[in-house]
């Protein structure tokens, strides 16, 4: 099933044992390199956790489930943790073709609820497979120009 970023923020995060609700979705982490997310980051600022994303059972319309609350963790390194602070949000990030050439601002991004890999990045009205992603930081998304649509 396919899901974006967008409608994924604010969904709460259940342990499937325990029925415990233990936060809800701030951001999710991604590996640019893999085109996947890495991680879900639950809660904000210096009492975020993240999980990983083979730790989650599930990524329902409704609800995120985790198998238990042992599956939170801290932040393990400093991208970790500027992804709890929310600079590494690809959504409203810029979008930058990799000679430096602004292509406008990513308004969602589709992914793949079983497995985690970016689908689409949605910049205006291009939607742009996922495979055109070179990297992301602070600053922007990179993407191959061969990748990207012209508008």
């Amino acid at each position: 099933m396919t899901e974006s970023f967008k409608r994924s923020a604010g969904r709460k995060v259940l342990s499937r044992s325990s029925a415990k609700e233990l936060g809800s979705v701030s951001h999710l982490l991604v590996d640019a390199q893999q085109r996947r997310i890495a991680a879900v980051v639950i809660g904000r600022g210096k009492k975020a956790k993240l999980v990983d994303w083979e730790q989650l059972s599930g990524f329902g319309p409704d609800a995120v489930m985790v198998v238990d609350e042992g599956a939170l963790r801290p932040p393990a390194d400093e991208r970790e943790q500027a992804a709890t602070e929310g600079k590494l949000e690809l959504v409203g990030k810029r979008a930058l073709s990799e000679g430096g050439t602004e292509l406008g601002k990513l308004d969602d991004v589709t992914f793949d609820t079983d497995t985690g890999a970016l689908e689409e990045l949605l910049i205006g009205d291009r939607h742009v497979q996922a495979g055109a992603l070179m990297g992301s930081g602070s600053y922007a998304a990179v993407l191959d120009d061969s990748e990207v649509p012209s508008p």
